[in-house]
């Protein structure tokens, strides 16, 4: 609320909210934050990622609240405890943190809880329990928060912060674990934006479709320095 107040020019309303969001901040960890364990709450997965995610843990106490939550995942076997509520801010925590390899092998696999158990047991829609034996609804789409993994990370199609609605676009492809190729295409208000990329042989192979009128800042994988491309096709290797 404070940076929508901001951005229309209303000040009172900007500090206000400002000040409000530090309140909030301090009661929670007040209330929540465990400064001897590291831990938030009961220390589930969800309890630590929420925080995380909101970027209200103080800097101080990040990193170990970090390896707090991959701790718990590696203890449950690289398997999720989440369900609806905290799967995303589970998801989006490992993501932003550079820890796609731990959101990999939380997911590659067939078992429950985890969406390869769904496709294995032949569900061709989320449904509401990881288990589709336990007799609750098959068309759950509060389940489908993997996408945005999918699309922003894997694939790497973003939009460029601070510049909405795609006119400029970042792709930043993220390989992980034994994954060879992820083929990933969203529409935009310009056109298509799509995302072809290959592993083989040691060679990554991206190839790129930007819109008529974009302009996209590609970064291979481990690079810093983006390629500036605008509408057309384009394919890079590595």
């Amino acid at each position: 609320l404070s940076k929508a107040a901001g951005m229309v020019g209303n000040k009172a309303d900007e500090t206000y909210y400002a000040k409000l969001a530090q309140e909030v901040k301090k009661a929670y960890n007040d209330k929540f934050f465990n400064v001897d364990t590291r831990q938030y709450g009961n220390g589930s997965q969800c309890s630590n990622a929420i925080p995380l995610f909101l970027d209200i843990v103080e800097p101080q106490y990040k990193a170990d609240v970090l390896a707090n939550l991959v701790k718990d995942i590696k203890v449950h076997g690289n398997r999720l405890t989440t369900g609806d509520v905290g799967n995303r801010y589970l998801f989006q925590t490992l993501a932003r943190n550079g820890l796609n390899d731990v959101m990999y092998q939380m997911n590659n696999h067939e078992d429950a809880p985890g969406y390869g158990f769904q496709v294995k047991f032949g569900a061709t829609t989320l449904t509401e329990q990881w288990d589709p034996r336990e007799g609750t609804s098959w068309n759950h789409f509060m389940m489908g928060q993997i996408d945005e993994w999918f699309f922003n990370s894997l694939a790497g199609i973003r939009t460029v912060e601070g510049k909405p609605g795609m006119k400029e676009i970042e792709i930043r492809p993220r390989p992980v674990g034994d994954l060879t190729y992820v083929r990933a295409s969203t529409q935009t208000l310009y056109g298509k934006v799509a995302v072809d990329w290959t592993r083989e042989n040691g060679v990554f192979t991206l190839k790129v479709t930007i819109p008529v009128g974009c302009t996209a800042r590609v970064f291979l994988p481990d690079e810093k320095e983006p390629k500036i491309v605008e509408s057309g096709t384009y394919s890079f290797k590595k």
